[in-house]
């Protein structure tokens, strides 16, 4: 069975936890890891051998962008959702990424609607990742990795955190790279997840979107959807950004 990845256990993880995490069966986690005697019984710290899964088919549902999936609409925009259609490292395509991104039909999905004063770009960040299976975390642990929604000693990010832990853990840890405009919608094209983060230098929440594949356009910008005060499907840099500057990163 190939192996894609480790996982490190830490405090609170049982099995059934981390295959879920990995969406994996328990079985396939038992069967990739041997030395686990007994499936009750794991310690933080142990390393654990996360298997490959079966390809995923490369386009099984025709999203329309304008229509949430099942499962893609949970109001507690702190809490995770579980989409449809996930991606992993070993199946990346530029169909399946549009399709990730338009199953959560970010311009009408009440989830990222604006409210109570509040935006949520970086939900719709973190729900794209997850899918992705490259998490941009909205919640994280003491020592930056991700964690479960309101686990004790979890913290929530806002955007401005969410470039912190970029540049202090996804670009060292978590295979983020930084990158240009004209690189991330390459990226965005062969189907790599690329995203566009802007710094509030006066502290605020800042903005953040993803590059999804398109046409980078002169004086406009990279193709993008984004949650925020406007929240849209398809549009460009200069739609959800005006005139600022964000910066770029990409993952694989």
């Amino acid at each position: 069975m190939p192996i894609t990845a480790t996982y490190e256990i830490k405090p609170g993880d049982t099995l059934s936890k981390v295959a879920a995490k990995q969406q994996l069966t328990v079985e396939a986690l038992l069967a990739a890891n041997p030395q686990i005697t007994n499936p009750n019984v794991v310690v933080v710290g142990q390393l654990l051998v996360i298997p490959s899964r079966v390809p995923e088919p490369l386009a099984t549902t025709d999203y329309d962008g304008l229509t949430p999936a099942p499962g893609t609409i949970e109001i507690n925009a702190a809490k995770l959702i579980h989409p449809p259609l996930t991606n992993n490292e070993a199946t990346r395509a530029t169909t399946v990424y549009t399709e990730v991104i338009d199953q959560l039909a970010v311009g009408k999905n009440p989830r990222y609607r604006p409210r109570d004063g509040n935006t949520y770009c970086n939900i719709f960040l973190w729900d794209v990742t997850r899918a992705m299976h490259c998490e941009i975390p909205h919640w994280v642990n003491a020592q930056g990795n991700p964690a479960e929604p309101f686990q004790s000693g979890a913290n929530e990010m806002n955007v401005n955190g969410t470039l912190t832990w970029l540049i202090s853990h996804g670009t060292r840890r978590f295979g983020w790279q930084t990158a240009d405009a004209t690189t991330a919608q390459r990226c965005a094209n062969e189907g790599k997840p690329a995203v566009a983060l802007w710094r509030n230098p006066t502290g605020g929440h800042g903005h953040t979107a993803v590059v999804r594949p398109g046409t980078l356009l002169a004086g406009r910008g990279a193709a993008i959807a984004q949650a925020g005060r406007l929240c849209f499907n398809l549009g460009h840099i200069k739609d959800g950004f005006g005139n600022l500057t964000p910066k770029f990163y990409v993952h694989g």
